[in-house]
């Protein structure tokens, strides 16, 4: 009894396999040797005139990076309380780390994570409201965030 067994999943095996030639056949097209052999040198011809593209950064990218890193190594120098800044940078970090954490967890709530972004959503509408929507409106924020900036750099 376990012979038999054994030999008829043997055969429906065997007969599986086959089947899968047969299609891959059909669907290549690959019932003469010539064809092939044309098939072959067509992947061939493919596969060497592939080519590559290298992507470069514009000088404009090297420039804001290049000033970027100038401007952070200017003001570490000017600080007077380094130590203080390391741990102000690690209480940031550590607060970022557990706020991020926090929200996956609020995240899980059922609707709560819907709610916050429903939320989200019309403060962002008042906020382009009162501030992006009009001219007078537009300039003052630009303003104030050009202060803002002045202010930090």
């Amino acid at each position: 009894m376990m012979s038999t067994a054994v030999s008829t999943k043997a055969g429906v095996s065997s007969a599986a396999s086959t089947r899968k030639v047969v299609v891959a056949r059909r669907i290549l097209g690959a019932a003469s040797p010539s064809r092939t052999a044309s098939v072959a040198g067509l992947r061939s011809k493919i596969n060497s005139n592939s080519r590559s593209v290298k992507v470069f950064a514009g000088d404009d990218l090297k420039n804001s990076a290049q000033d970027l890193l100038t401007t952070a190594t200017e003001k570490w120098e000017e600080t007077e309380d380094k130590p203080t800044v390391v741990t102000l940078a690690f209480a940031g970090l550590i607060t970022l780390i557990v706020t991020s954490s926090l929200l996956g967890s609020l995240d899980k709530v059922p609707f709560l994570g819907s709610l916050l972004e429903l939320v989200g959503i019309g403060y962002t509408a008042y906020f382009a409201y009162n501030n992006l929507l009009f001219t007078p409106d537009r300039e003052a924020l630009m303003k104030k965030v050009d202060e803002t900036k002045e202010k930090i750099l």
